[in-house]
């Protein structure tokens, strides 16, 4: 992504549309996380930014007006770290631009919540606000690793904070789960899979462990600091919980995301992957990414210059693209690869060519590795190889243009350990440098 006029991204609003909102504030720094946030910041920094976050909504309310509100997702950083005011205040804002009446509206919560004596109160403002679906960042139930990942909180926090939400007739909650953490063992791991399905959560988002230098726990592993679980332990993690929680009837939708109900694991979710290009995501906040009018971009990360972007009238648009044909056929398969697959037939009509043979030596080379299958419904999938590799399975995928893209932006970086584009670039394509060198990595 690059240089991009943010007039473009109103061009052509889909019907339906998903809001992200980003909450960039946290009690304490956490060891593996590399979203924008801010730690502990004076309650005049807070305000100011929900009034930004205020002024940013109105940049859109012509081009959004009639459109329908599918799902809205607040994140952060930690979006309980605010008030139980500062929440009213949030949502009062929302609520006079958007109706969320029909949406499904997710919200971030921080297991620390359970220390605070107004926990309650916050939650019944978040209800009242509209939230229908709660993401509660757990990460492991081992004490030890919690404190090595400076996660504030500990297992007792966990249970505490599931039991006041489910007292208060929550039903709709998904925990936060990872491997391959650091002193991470096959039977620290068990524990926390166990202890999990004992309070009978029936939504789990089970992630592996993401190394960036900018991260401190990127750190920790050049060091030698802890003990990290190598390939085949990581690997063994996830068939681990895969096989546990398909023998309880548990069942992926997409991958990484695991939900005993029958319906998705969220709509959310169910609109990133398969929506095949059909939706927007209009994101608001510090660090946001959105799709909107076939174009991807990002918002300022750096919060004193989206702020003042912001209060200067301006729509802070820190890098973005307009996507090709050829660019959303990839994005297209990327995405549904990850979740139910491409049916070939649709592929055809939407695009006017045949899968099979635009892409036919990246499928050629996927299948022989035995990473991908087509059934007898023609839809292409992921094998269970395909899963657990779905990162190179997706790095095959990127056109030489993006890779090339990718080797001249990594050629700038004078210092990975604060360059805000290493800091937020989540591309698989993982630095492998030009196209010929990706040839040379998959021949």
């Amino acid at each position: 992504m690059g240089e991009i006029n943010p007039d473009i991204l109103l061009d052509r609003i889909a019907p339906s549309i998903d809001l992200y909102f980003h909450i960039p504030f946290c009690h304490q720094n956490c060891t593996f996380c590399h979203f924008g946030k801010e730690i502990n910041p004076p309650p005049r920094r807070v305000e100011r930014y929900l009034a930004a976050l205020d002024k940013e909504m109105s940049w859109s309310d012509a081009a959004l007006a009639g459109s329908a509100i599918e799902t809205a997702f607040i994140g952060g950083g930690t979006p309980s770290f605010l008030t139980n005011n500062q929440l009213k205040a949030l949502f009062g804002m929302i609520g006079k631009r958007f109706d969320l009446s029909n949406s499904e509206v997710s919200f971030e919560l921080h297991p620390s919540l359970a220390k605070q004596a107004d926990a309650a109160d916050r939650i019944s403002t978040l209800l009242k606000g509209g939230v229908n679906r709660f993401v509660l960042g757990v990460q492991t139930l081992d004490r030890d690793i919690l404190r090595i990942l400076n996660r504030g909180h500990g297992v007792d926090e966990v249970m505490q904070t599931v039991k006041l939400l489910k007292g208060m007739g929550v039903e709709n909650l998904s925990l936060d789960l990872m491997y391959g953490l650091p002193q991470q063992t096959l039977r620290s791991w068990y524990g926390s899979l166990i202890g999990l399905l004992d309070m009978e959560v029936e939504k789990f988002n089970i992630f592996p462990l993401m190394f960036k230098s900018t991260d401190p726990i990127a750190r920790h592993l050049a060091r030698g600091r802890y003990q990290f679980a190598g390939a085949k332990e990581r690997v063994m993690m996830h068939f681990m919980a895969e096989h546990m929680l398909t023998s309880l009837g548990y069942r992926h939708g997409p991958i990484f995301y695991w939900t005993k109900m029958s319906q998705p694991h969220s709509f959310q979710q169910a609109r990133k992957y398969d929506s095949w290009n059909d939706n927007n995501l209009v994101p608001f906040g510090v660090s946001g990414f959105g799709f909107m009018s076939e174009c991807q971009f990002y918002n300022e990360v750096d919060l004193d210059r989206y702020l003042s972007r912001v209060e200067a009238g301006e729509k802070p648009v820190w890098k973005g693209v307009v996507l090709s044909q050829d660019d959303l056929m990839r994005r297209t398969l990327m995405f549904a690869l990850r979740s139910s697959g491409v049916l070939l037939s649709r592929f055809e009509r939407e695009f006017g060519v045949s899968l099979e043979v635009y892409f036919a030596r990246e499928l050629r080379a996927l299948k022989e590795a035995g990473l991908i299958c087509i059934s007898k419904d023609g839809v292409l999938s992921l094998t269970d190889a395909g899963t657990i590799n779905s990162g190179a399975v997706s790095l095959l995928f990127f056109s030489n243009n993006v890779l090339e893209q990718v080797a001249y932006n990594d050629g700038r970086i004078a210092d990975k350990r604060t360059d805000l584009i290493e800091k937020h670039d989540y591309s698989p394509a993982a630095r492998y440098g030009s196209s010929v060198q990706m040839k040379e990595v998959f021949q």
